[in-house]
């Protein structure tokens, strides 16, 4: 009541009321503490949202294990695809890519003055559709996986060029895979025209050559640029398996090959019916010219009756393979097996080609 009177009083004669307690923090301690807390500490709510602002994901930092499984699985599979593919690749890959592309440049040069028939008929009987495909020739790969070929079969010259010069010769559905890889990435740095020049300039063409210019020599003793189509269409038909078409084991074999070679020929447009069937009706000539460091030298001695330790019979042969290399065709039953197999087909098969032949005229 006094403190009332006192205040009641001081607000009337205007002066400032004057309050004395012993101890005022003990009856406002509580209330200060409170609303102090209140004014400076943010609510919980508040807090928690900024809280979840600066860190959107603190509250799901834990992954789970199956994530954790996942992330190791995949490290591994890398791992394991990285170190098998290192095996299947030769020691030295580095070093034979950025070769094969400078060798591409120089085999370009090299055949451009080859002969187009000789193109056509190494792509029409290895790879019809090189100049179309980016690599890797869906077709052919489709055919090869309904005849259950699964490491063989589909391959395209890029392809072969890739097995052959960068590929250890085990045959794994691994090495498969990365053929094709590398077949795709060769595309996208080579020119069509450099890697098949690359290829002819670097497979193997029996009896220990290698390359189109030696095995023009080896055959037919000319430069490949003065081939004829007949020609060509022979050595065409040896490269998927040289050694056992060559013509200089069996007479027939060359003959046979070649027909083959000109019928895909007919059959992709780049030759008509009519000169395809005068070619296959020719006699062939071969040039039996003996080359040195060859293993072929046996099947070349034993068409002349020779023994491999006579020097002077060796002389001799080499003499008369130049002049008496011609073989007479006509005497072969192969020969015409293949002559009246050929004639039937272009009686009943319709293909484009450059000259329209009426079946008429083929008679």
């Amino acid at each position: 009541m006094a403190a009332a009177a006192a205040t009641y009083s001081s607000i009337i004669l205007g002066k400032t009321p004057v309050f004395h307690f012993k101890n005022p923090q003990k009856l406002f301690s509580k209330t200060l503490i409170f609303y102090s807390h209140k004014s400076l500490a943010p609510s919980n709510s508040l807090h928690s949202q900024r809280v979840n602002s600066l860190h959107p994901k603190s509250s799901t930092q834990t992954r789970h294990p199956i994530q954790e499984l996942l992330l190791l699985l995949a490290f591994s599979l890398t791992l394991l695809c990285f170190r098998l593919f290192s095996n299947a690749l030769l020691p030295d890959f580095p070093l034979r890519w950025q070769s094969l592309i400078a060798f591409s440049h120089e085999a370009e040069a090299q055949t451009k003055a080859y002969p187009k028939h000789l193109w056509e008929a190494i792509v029409a009987y290895e790879d019809r559709r090189f100049f179309r495909h980016f690599g890797l020739d869906p077709v052919g790969i489709g055919r090869a996986v309904l005849s259950f070929s699964a490491l063989g079969g589909g391959s395209t010259i890029t392809q072969q060029l890739v097995k052959n010069t960068f590929l250890k010769n085990e045959r794994t559905f691994l090495r498969k895979i990365l053929e094709m890889v590398l077949a795709l990435a060769l595309e996208r740095t080579m020119s069509k025209q450099g890697i098949l020049s690359s290829y002819v300039c670097k497979i193997y063409w029996g009896h220990g050559i290698n390359g189109i210019e030696s095995a023009s020599n080896l055959y037919f003793g000319k430069h490949p640029s003065l081939l004829s189509l007949a020609e060509s269409a022979m050595l065409a038909g040896l490269i998927p398996a040289p050694e056992l078409r060559s013509p200089l084991r069996d007479k027939s074999s060359g003959k046979t090959f070649q027909a083959r070679v000109l019928k895909r020929m007919v059959e992709v447009g780049s030759l008509d019916i009519e000169t395809a069937l005068s070619i296959v009706r020719q006699p062939h000539y071969l040039h039996l010219n003996r080359p040195e460091n060859t293993d072929g030298l046996s099947y070349l001695f034993s068409f002349f009756g020779l023994g491999l330790g006579e020097n002077n019979k060796l002389n001799q042969a080499g003499k008369e393979s130049t002049c008496e290399g011609t073989w007479d065709w006509e005497r072969e039953s192969k020969i015409w097996e293949v002559r009246e197999e050929m004639e039937r087909w272009a009686a009943k098969v319709q293909v484009p080609c450059r000259t329209s032949v009426k079946a008429s005229r083929l008679k």
